[in-house]
């Protein structure tokens, strides 16, 4: 069966976090300027597009993100539609019956408009702390969402303090709940709180 990327593509100008550094792409070398071979300088925040949250993006001196482990993001998981237009919250995740060791993908009303170029929106669907906390005390492993973070501080805190991987801006708008198999690799930066990677999904 054929995997579905739910990478958010990386592009020039595209949203990023209000105090973020933009996202810049552009040839420094290239074939129409003479030279024999295209070659592209990218300029952005490592929280940019389809990316992964190291506990060092909340925890001073917190590990980095070549130190996450793998199996968190490779194995099952869950593609979960959430209703409420404002928060993913405790009233939708408790029922779902989280189990240890699970992987759980929100989408959210965040999917139904390509945001990509969008200005950055500060209504966008987040997940509260009070639900944050269920599935950290439920032993999830891994919480994936579909715009450029995954809530607050709090939130945050309640997911990478306890060694929980982040994946944020999925792209899931054609993504269908239920059940899939989950390979999400982000890149080796050292000392990086955070890295872009490619998530696919192969339904189960």
């Amino acid at each position: 069966m054929n995997y579905l990327d739910i990478t958010t593509p990386i592009s020039d100008q595209m949203v990023h976090w209000p105090d973020n550094a933009p996202v810049h792409l552009r040839l420094t070398r290239s074939f129409a300027y003479g030279d024999p071979a295209n070659v592209s300088e990218i300029s952005m925040s490592v929280h940019t597009a389809t990316h992964v949250d190291a506990p060092r993006h909340f925890i001073k001196d917190g590990p980095d993100v070549t130190t996450l482990d793998l199996n968190t993001l490779l194995g099952p998981c869950r593609v979960v539609r959430i209703h409420d237009p404002k928060l993913i919250t405790l009233a939708e995740v408790e029922p779902l019956d989280p189990q240890p060791g699970q992987r759980i993908l929100f989408r959210t009303r965040n999917s139904d408009t390509d945001w990509t170029h969008q200005p950055f929106n500060p209504d966008f669907v987040k997940l509260d702390f009070p639900a944050a906390q269920f599935l950290q005390q439920r032993g999830v492993v891994c919480v994936g969402v579909d715009y450029i973070s995954v809530g607050g501080s709090e939130t945050h805190h309640a997911l990478l303090d306890y060694n929980i991987t982040v994946i944020e801006a999925l792209a899931l708008g054609d993504v269908e709940p239920g059940d899939y198999e989950l390979i999400c690799l982000p890149l080796a930066i050292v000392g990086a709180d955070g890295a872009p990677c490619r998530a696919l999904l192969r339904p189960l």
